[in-house]
């Protein structure tokens, strides 16, 4: 049988009590301890929730170090002489199931957001809205202001980037030249936005606010409707200022089915708050009308269960750990068939966020190309993609249950099925047909095992760099080398 040599770590002569998840009706193991020596061995007692117990002894560690060899396999040994399993590989995995689903924290749920909440900040932003207003429909144009959220993402010495959602800061009828908040303040946890009418007005006649209490003004350096993503800048010691302990959230390397899920936001405008769930769905799409209230947009989501209001747009969400895995953008108010929506919320996952900020944010700190050749216009940057011009879909998708680490996971085939007029990736040799098993950025090989990792991994490449997608054909793994990447094979998501 193959066995999983997973250490139990035991405090000599004291009681070591794990949580277990196991049946109700059945026996499971509630403690283990150290209860007698004899010469190089050491006599173990197991206790059980029906107040029986069994012992096993096991030969001192190496150099007399108690407890080194007790492992997994032990446990489930004694279980085996106790009749409770038989010595076969469905009943060891009978066991992994019933005994080691136990938690070794009462309050990792209070831990995680007080590791969370530092990176985690209310956003106010300023728009002028021109409206007509019967019964002569004069125009009449007023600031009004907007909330959301946003996470702290990279800190510096000197300035610090957050991430939030672009429809945070965008709106259609804003009268600024390009639809971006003229104003965006950030507040930590447990302060409240502050704002006030000035004396003065602006060109429009509209009367400005300014925003006061421990608030902290925040730039916009680009970001994309089509991937619901805004990065703004702020002074790292004006920040601190307001917000000692404020800090760069810490990323997530990874959420699966019915993970914890903690959305921080700043629902209603009220100012930071915490709801908690589990993820519903790990990855799908949702397609509804863009900002712009002309486009359509689509974007790859998890689902989860948090209850989520106006207001958390923007905001993070956190695995049990306090770790970010997802951006919260939107949620399902209505069915199709019309009826009311409950518990249904969507985040923007990580791997997706981060790939879009890091994008915009290297395009910001060099400043070296936009995709016209010079420095573009303003300040603002759109994402910058390589255009492959290839079209792909998931076939023989796989669903694989692992009962020993508790995890489900999903792998497809990504099949190329067709091209755009001139596209780059058919004029190199990619070919309809052909499986995307990984992409080689600069030497860096990243492997390919969903329909939309093309996608998010595209958004890493940057002029200069050299790239090589491998494939398999008729079985046979090939190499299409893209070569190296210039400004011309480059697209602007806006």
């Amino acid at each position: 049988m193959k066995k999983f040599r997973t250490f139990l770590l035991l405090i000599i002569m004291l009681p070591c009590v794990f949580l277990f998840g196991g049946c109700a009706t059945d026996p499971y193991v509630i403690g283990i301890e150290k209860t007698d020596s004899i010469g190089n061995n050491d006599v173990y007692t197991i206790y059980y929730s029906d107040n029986t117990s069994s012992s096993l002894t096991i030969e001192n560690g190496k150099d007399g170090q108690d407890a080194e060899n007790i492992t997994i396999d032990d446990i489930f040994m004694s279980l085996v002489e106790r009749g409770e399993y038989s010595d076969t590989d469905e009943d060891y995995h009978r066991f992994l199931s019933d005994y080691l689903n136990f938690t070794l924290e009462e309050n990792s749920t209070k831990d995680a957001v007080v590791n969370a909440v530092p990176s985690v900040l209310s956003i106010y932003v300023e728009h002028p809205i021109t409206s007509e207003f019967p019964p002569i429909y004069q125009e009449i144009t007023e600031s009004k202001v907007y909330c959301g959220a946003g996470v702290i993402y990279e800190m510096n010495d000197e300035y610090s980037y957050i991430i939030t959602n672009y429809h945070v800061v965008y709106q259609v009828d804003s009268a600024t030249s390009d639809n971006i908040a003229r104003l965006i303040y950030a507040y930590p946890y447990g302060q409240n936005a502050i704002m006030y009418e000035t004396d003065s007005k602006d060109a429009l006649q509209a009367p400005t606010l300014e925003f006061g209490g421990n608030g902290v003004e925040c730039s916009y350096i680009g970001g994309s409707m089509n991937y619901d993503i805004a990065v703004l800048k702020v002074s790292t010691p004006d920040l601190l200022s307001v917000s000692p302990d404020a800090k760069a959230v810490t990323v997530a390397d990874g959420y699966g089915l019915a993970d914890t899920a903690i959305a921080i936001g700043n629902p209603e405008g009220e100012g930071i708050s915490v709801t908690s769930g589990i993820i519903s769905v790990t990855s799908e799409e949702i397609s509804m009308k863009g900002v712009d209230n002309v486009s359509t947009v689509t974007f790859r989501v998890m689902r989860i269960d948090c209850a989520i209001n106006g207001g958390n747009s923007g905001g993070g969400l956190f695995n049990d750990k306090g770790e970010l895995i997802g951006i919260v953008n939107s949620k399902l108010t209505t069915t199709s068939s019309g009826s009311s929506a409950e518990n249904i919320a969507y985040a923007l996952p990580y791997d997706n966020v981060t790939k879009v900020a890091e994008n915009i944010i290297d395009q910001y700190e060099s400043a070296s190309y936009s995709l016209t050749g010079t420095a573009p216009s303003s300040s603002y940057y759109n994402v910058s993609k390589l255009y492959l011009g290839v079209s792909v879909t998931a076939e023989n998708t796989q669903t694989s249950y692992d009962y020993i680490s508790n995890e489900i996971t999903i792998s497809d085939d990504v099949v190329v099925v067709d091209f755009s007029e001139d596209s780059l990736a058919e004029s190199k040799g990619l070919m309809v047909g052909d499986i995307i098993t990984s992409i080689v950025i600069n030497d860096t090989e990243y492997k390919i095992t969903r329909y939309y990792q093309l996608s998010d991994f595209l958004l890493m490449v940057r002029v200069g760099d050299n790239v090589i997608i491998n494939v398999s054909r008729d079985n046979l793994n090939q190499s299409i080398v893209i070569g190296e990447i210039s400004l011309d094979m480059m697209n602007s998501i806006v």
